[in-house]
């Protein structure tokens, strides 16, 4: 199923699942048929591959908490 919903075609499906039945069914190896097939990898996520994580401009974001959780009473 998530390789239908990735677009890979039926045909590759079949033939991905004919190797791994004989190879197992690792991500890593369903993601390197995928490979050799053209496609992009589905199970597995190298995260070193991509652009530093340590760049994000997260830090202004903060949480907002618009309902405490706790009732407040006031004096009044």
């Amino acid at each position: 199923m998530e390789m239908k919903l990735n677009g890979v075609e039926e045909a590759d499906i079949a033939s991905i699942l004919a190797v791994c039945k004989t190879k197992g069914y690792a991500p890593e190896t369903l993601d390197e048929e995928l490979e050799k097939r053209g496609y992009e990898r589905i199970f597995t996520y190298d995260f070193e591959d991509e652009a530093s994580w340590e760049d994000d401009d997260d830090d202004e974001f903060a949480p907002i908490e618009r309902f405490p959780h706790k009732h407040r009473f006031d004096d009044e």
